[in-house]
């Protein structure tokens, strides 16, 4: 941590575009905070290839994987340790702005306003994000070495994850309707590449982290009553506490060909497989009659069928032929995707063909489907808070009288809400793509939409409403939100019926945290604080 801190000059290089700078100001440091943290925001290489498919997306079942000894290890670590290094980088700068800005006049701070507040809301979503994978983490006192040249005095003690986050929780109250009231500078909308100056989307985005945050701790834990006073005073206040609650408030980084962003999802990748694996779980859940079962003589077993299965399961998957081992019956448009229990179960039941398949390339398996809504489509947005999760979470919190009195027919409008919303979200990244796998299929009416919605919420496959609310919650984030998925499924317990065996590898069990990276072990002196507790069994304040 320390050993990365910036200096006046290291910022000259570093950020090529919205603009090239030649002196430090807080309008580029705004954009280097948005540099640092936006690597978790779209999906590049690192986000897609090693944070979300090797690591949270196992734990979250969103990423399809075979049962083994080591697959609750990240395939590539360093993907987890870059998170905990940006979050620092992107602090530093932001501590750079801080004392640039302490240094203004009245006039100045005005003119520089939005700049500190836009930050400071992007930096917080990481810094909780991060929170939630680590657990304690230096906070308050950490990076100060560019302000200081202090080396020894820049080692930061590790802060209490609820300490942190109720400190977000009361900053984002008083830094959302500030947007209201700011000026709006005149080089604010050019540098500011995620809401392009929009300060009602910076107020709609702050109020919404606030929700999600507050119900994340609502549940249980040491800020319960606070998180439900939050949700109360934002859901009883909704023209004082606007939300991300339309496809037209969405935050997002738009995606583009060239310049500044250049990446397209998935792009250049070729035909990679491995990290591409359909979820069984997830497939499970998609299809009204359930996955393909290895013991059914049900042909249409795994087969979409349009008005009872998910609609979003044909734009997510490509389905396989397997030939069915007992009847050499070749099952076509067949969706069977992977998880911890089930995938050696095609050994005993499908042809050696199709298993040496698998055994080679996977193929025996549905995956993420290339050049579709998502894979390789330059038109796909990178989504940092869509309006389906706020309806998921005002469903929860109606549902379960989260600081609202319980009210299960608001419960239900929210929840139908956030389904139709989802659907549609999917769709119409689909209707715009450029990939050849686009517009393969009709999007569904909102008559189809409505009727699944309705059907989703009167479902006895599920435990409970919470548990219908958070797998439809869970679906939605699916492979491309799995840091969050993962999060609620260690906050509710749902979706029920996650299978997450015990194995004698290194990690036996999916972890309820990760581990310090080893720059911490290794340097930072107060490290002996919390290395008691820096195991993958110990749980987050606000996990159930």
């Amino acid at each position: 941590m320390t050993a990365s801190g910036c200096t006046d000059s290291d910022f000259d290089s570093k950020y090529e575009d919205p603009s090239k700078v030649n002196q430090v100001t807080i309008s580029n440091l705004m954009v280097g905070v948005f540099q640092k943290v936006k690597d978790y925001d779209v999906y590049e290489y690192g986000r897609f290839f090693g944070f979300d498919s090797q690591f949270v997306g196992k734990y979250a079942q969103t990423f399809g994987y075979s049962y083994s000894g080591g697959m609750y290890s990240p395939g590539y670590a360093p993907a987890i340790d870059g998170q905990w290094d940006n979050l620092y980088s992107a602090l530093m700068q932001y501590r750079k702005m801080e004392s640039l800005y302490n240094e203004e006049n009245d006039t100045q701070k005005a003119q520089d306003e939005a700049f500190m507040l836009a930050a400071k809301v992007q930096l917080y979503d990481f810094f909780a994000a991060t929170v939630d994978i680590f657990g304690d983490m230096p906070f308050f006192k950490a990076c100060t070495l560019p302000l200081t040249n202090d080396v020894n005095g820049s080692y930061a003690p590790y802060d209490k994850a609820e300490d942190i986050y109720k400190t977000i929780l009361d900053e984002l109250k008083d830094i959302a309707p500030r947007f209201r009231s700011a000026a709006v500078p005149k080089n604010f909308s050019t540098q500011d590449f995620i809401n392009l100056g929009d300060m009602e989307k910076w107020e709609r985005y702050a109020n919404s982290l606030r929700l999600r945050l507050a119900m994340r701790v609502a549940t249980q834990g040491a800020l319960q009553a606070e998180g439900r006073a939050v949700i109360k005073e934002i859901l009883e206040n909704p023209a004082d506490y606007p939300l991300v609650e339309e496809q037209g408030n969405n935050i997002f980084i738009v995606n583009q060909k060239s310049g500044q962003l250049n990446f397209t999802a998935g792009h250049g990748l070729g035909d990679w497989v491995t990290n591409r694996l359909a979820s069984g779980a997830i497939i499970d859940r998609m299809l009204g009659h359930g996955n393909y079962d290895m013991t059914s003589s049900d042909p249409l077993s795994g087969v979409y069928v349009k008005g009872e299965d998910d609609p979003r399961i044909l734009l997510n998957y490509n389905p396989v032929s397997i030939t069915n081992r007992e009847t050499g019956q070749v099952d076509e448009h067949r969706y069977l995707g992977t998880d911890l229990t089930v995938a050696d179960e095609l050994t005993e039941y499908y042809s050696a063909q199709a298993q040496d398949e698998v055994n080679t390339a996977n193929k025996g398996f549905s995956q993420i489907t290339q050049r579709g809504f998502f894979w390789e489509n330059d038109k796909f947005d990178m989504l940092i808070m869509a309006s389906p999760e706020i309806h998921f979470l005002k469903a929860e919190a109606y549902a379960m009288g989260y600081g609202v009195a319980q009210d299960m027919a608001k419960a239900e409008e929210e929840f139908k809400t956030a389904v139709s919303q989802s659907i549609a979200l999917y769709y119409y990244y689909d209707s715009i793509g450029s990939g050849e796998n686009c517009r393969r299929y009709d999007a569904p009416t909102n008559e189809e939409i409505a009727d699944f919605a309705n059907d989703r919420w009167n479902s006895t496959a599920y435990v409970d409403k919470l548990d219908a609310i958070i797998t439809q919650k869970w679906l939605h984030f699916g492979f491309l939100v799995s840091r969050e998925a993962w999060s609620d499924i260690r906050r509710t317990g749902y979706p029920s019926g996650l299978v997450f065996p015990e194995v004698s590898g290194t990690i036996p069990n999916v972890p309820n945290r990760w581990r310090y990276p080893s720059t911490e072990v290794n340097y930072n002196p107060y490290y002996k604080d919390v290395a008691g507790t820096d195991t993958y069994t110990e749980k987050l304040f606000w996990a159930k």
